[in-house]
């Protein structure tokens, strides 16, 4: 069974990303999510791109999710903390293929969802603006 809908998947092919799934854990995974230039590093490397991790709820079409995870850890290139984020090894990592993704807690505000007219171009759009905007919540 699949986890999107069939536009989900248009949306998904038609965007460039490339993406795995994991149906028993409710694993999307999207392998090349573009990153703001210069904004993150990990080990020292600054990174045009991250792994994302998203759990598609089972209600996806009328709730929108809550949350998503990051491969590589990702930390800013000034230095400065990323509020709510954990790193490796912390704070509900999930694993996915052998590689720890880690927890972006980012709650959206329910109201800004609009059940099942909504896809997964919403969720792309608000892990973009979280990660544009790493020191703000919703």
């Amino acid at each position: 069974m699949a986890l999107l809908f069939d536009e989900d998947y248009q949306i998904l092919e038609a965007s460039g990303l490339e993406y795995d799934e994991d149906e028993a854990q409710r694993f999307l995974v999207i392998k090349n999510f573009p990153l703001m230039n210069g904004l993150y590093v990990h080990s020292g490397v600054t990174l045009e791109q991250v792994e994302v991790l998203w759990i598609v709820p089972s209600d996806y079409n009328t709730s929108g999710g809550d949350m998503f995870w990051v491969h590589p850890a990702l930390s800013r290139a000034d230095g400065k903390e990323i509020p709510s984020v954990f790193g490796f090894g912390g704070g509900d990592a999930r694993h996915f293929k052998g590689k720890e993704y880690c927890r972006w807690s980012r709650h959206w505000n329910s109201a800004s969802w609009k059940p099942k007219t909504d896809n997964i171009q919403k969720v792309l759009d608000r892990i973009e603006w979280a990660l544009k905007n790493p020191d703000t919540q919703r």
